[in-house]
């Protein structure tokens, strides 16, 4: 199995030129269990079609270890996670699990690098797990990061997030949106699939000067779906190749403007493949010392080839809007982000779709000791483009949650969340309703105690 080395290759490439020096470690663990009711947990329907007659208790364990090395400017994060429900009624038990490695050196002072491997296998739509949004990882205000993020069980697209220890304002780079679909599949919600997805990325940044900034990078994954024989014949494996290449140059200390270009390579196993690129400007902004804008508009290209059961693609080019942008607001006890994309996707159908996402996050810091969030995201995916083996009509996800985290001690803490999900159309058809209460202690050594 490759996973393991090239989890290691990543976190010792950036540490290798610097072996004479220190190395700083620093490990840590969140171990969190307890349990939850939901009434839906894979917003699958019925026999006729409707939601669950009756929902199911059940219990939660989420394990999340992970290592942090530096040396100088260099640095790697080694990171794993474990998730479990075990439902006393209806449903059985339900696993997600992962593991990933990722790196940036700074060779000199204009030149960035980085490369990250990931492994993960989950039941979309599912549920993750604890995964309490209390304490986001640090980034520059605004900054749109490269990174999905999972909201109520199904992985997203690029999302913001805003450290409040962060400077008032950095230049702040957009980078371009997952085009390849490996942070989607929301088509396949309600079908109770499993996806694994192995997948790895390489970038860099290089400074020409003091305003302008080059930066690129190079994708590939691996997309697959175990049993699918069993949940859905029109679900096809696939790997995905991609690249990007964009400028940045600074108008004034509060201002970038730039474009971006990015193109990638969809080879379904069926026959089918897809190709999509996305030419577009971008620009940010501080508009006040705590209020940050990240914008990026231009077009999406895409174009489907080959032949699969005596079905022909016709390889004719589609030209859609795309847009991608973030609003953010930090300070000393909240955080806020409120989000807009609209991308081409593709999923495990055998084709692309367009997905639409509207999105808000609000975390606040009442006292040291107790912190809440709330987030509510939209998500649509449109119908599959050019010609298809089977018919997928637009699907519509909608996702709350609001959350509580009181710290009992040094390093244990209570936790609590309810959120209400909202499936419809697509294979599932009618709307499926999902309403999540959990409970249960969180025990962290560490850097996070």
């Amino acid at each position: 199995m490759l996973v393991a080395p090239l989890l290691g290759s990543a976190a010792s490439l950036v540490l290798a030129g610097g072996a004479s020096a220190q190395v700083e470690t620093v490990p840590s663990l969140t171990v969190t269990a307890g349990g939850a009711y939901s009434s839906s947990p894979f917003l699958q329907p019925d026999s006729n079609g409707n939601s669950r007659s009756s929902g199911a208790a059940s219990t939660q364990l989420d394990v999340r270890p992970s290592v942090n090395f530096s040396q100088g400017t260099d640095s790697a994060t080694v990171s794993a996670n474990y998730n479990r429900a075990d439902y006393f009624s209806r449903y059985g038990s339900n696993s997600g699990y992962g593991v990933s490695a990722s790196g940036r050196t700074e060779p000199n002072a204009r030149t960035s690098l980085g490369v990250s491997v990931a492994f993960d296998s989950q039941i979309l739509g599912g549920g993750a797990g604890f995964i309490t949004p209390l304490t986001p990882p640090a980034a520059l205000p605004g900054t749109i990061s490269g990174s999905p993020s999972v909201i109520g069980g199904v992985t997203q697209g690029a999302s913001p997030v805003v450290d409040g220890n962060a400077p008032a304002f950095t230049p702040v780079t957009v980078t371009p949106v997952n085009l390849i679909g490996v942070d989607g599949d929301v088509g396949l919600i309600g079908l109770r699939q499993r996806r694994n997805l192995l997948s790895a990325e390489a970038n860099g940044s290089y400074r020409t000067d003091p305003r302008s900034t080059w930066n690129g990078g190079l994708n590939i994954s691996r997309s697959s779906y175990p049993g699918v024989a069993s949940t859905s014949p029109f679900v096809n494996n696939f790997n995905s190749y991609g690249g990007s290449l964009g400028y940045s140059r600074a108008l004034t200390e509060i201002s970038t403007v730039g474009f971006q270009v990015a193109a990638s390579y969809v080879d379904y196993d069926n026959g089918f493949a897809s190709q999509i690129y996305t030419p577009r400007a971008t620009y940010s902004t501080s508009l006040s010392e705590r209020l940050n804008l990240s914008l990026a508009a231009g077009a999406a290209i895409s174009r489907q080839t080959g032949t699969q059961a005596g079905v022909t693609q016709d390889g004719r080019r589609r030209v859609t809007v795309s847009v991608n942008g973030s609003l953010c607001r930090t300070g000393e006890r909240s955080n806020g982000c409120v989000t807009v994309s609209r991308t081409p996707t593709v999923t495990g159908f055998g084709g692309v779709r367009t997905q639409t996402d509207i999105g808000a996050s609000f975390s606040y810091r009442f006292n040291p000791d107790l912190s809440g969030a709330l987030s509510a995201n939209y998500s649509r995916v449109g119908a599959v483009q050019g010609e298809v083996l089977f018919p997928v009509p637009a699907q519509d996800i909608i996702f709350t949650d609001a959350s509580l985290q009181r710290r009992l001690g040094r390093r244990l803490s209570a936790v609590g969340s309810v959120s209400y999900r909202r499936g419809g159309g697509g294979i599932v058809g009618n709307n499926i309703n999902d309403v999540t209460g959990r409970l249960g202690l969180s025990f962290s050594i560490g850097r996070f105690q």
